[in-house]
């Protein structure tokens, strides 16, 4: 399938009560049990419901990753991501990340013994470099936000492993239309829907992705 297809119909399924060819709006904040302890897939909105599923199935498609979530903001994204990681752990992060990313990391993650450091990932010696000491993760955006300074995706990705360190990609400013970050070796990748996703300043929301299932297990 093409991806102008895929970005058209991808994600939907038909409905089985009304054959529906695409998917409503569910405005319900539970869902009927079959028996005790039994459901069709979906038992409470805030964990799932069919028409976030059907966000995060299209996404994951166009992004070619194995799983993922939607949120309701950015920064849900983000500290869901965040989370992944333990007091005493150090992440190394671009220089030109996203002003709310940085806050996040740097005014509450760093309060719970989260540390980090701050390169300029345009150059890939930096982060070679930078390796001297260990590093759980690295997070980058290519191109950033606002001044779209670009790093090379697959270059860090390759230094990363060589240390067992993730590599985690804002790609807001590319879509999957124009970049895949997973299919060049990042393990997370993250999208505003604010921006180019939705195109029209009149939408909040993040998606996140990885092309591991275990990093949401």
């Amino acid at each position: 399938m093409k991806i102008e297809t895929m970005t058209i119909h991808g994600g939907n399924t038909i409905d089985q009560l009304t054959g529906s060819v695409n998917t409503p709006i569910y405005q319900t904040a539970t869902f009927r049990q079959i028996s005790m302890g039994v459901n069709s897939g979906y038992e409470y909105a805030r964990t799932k419901n069919p028409t976030r599923s059907a966000l995060e199935s299209l996404i994951r498609d166009l992004e070619e990753g194995d799983e993922g979530f939607a949120f309701s903001s950015g920064m849900a994204a983000i500290t869901t991501v965040l989370s992944l990681f333990s007091q005493g752990d150090r992440i190394l992060i671009s220089n030109n990340l996203y002003g709310g990313t940085y806050r996040v990391i740097d005014k509450v993650f760093k309060r719970f013994g989260i540390n980090y450091t701050m390169i300029d990932t345009s150059d890939l010696l930096n982060v070679e470099n930078a390796f001297s000491i260990a590093y759980k993760a690295v997070f980058i955006e290519s191109p950033t936000n606002p001044l779209l300074g670009i790093s090379d995706i697959a270059g860090i990705s390759r230094i990363a492993k060589m240390h067992n360190s993730i590599l985690i990609v804002d790609n807001t400013f590319m879509t999957p239309y124009l970049q895949k970050p997973l299919l060049l070796g990042a393990d997370v990748v993250i999208h505003s829907g604010t921006k180019y996703l939705g195109g029209h300043s009149d939408l909040m929301q993040w998606v996140l992705y990885s092309a591991h299932k275990i990093l949401f297990s």
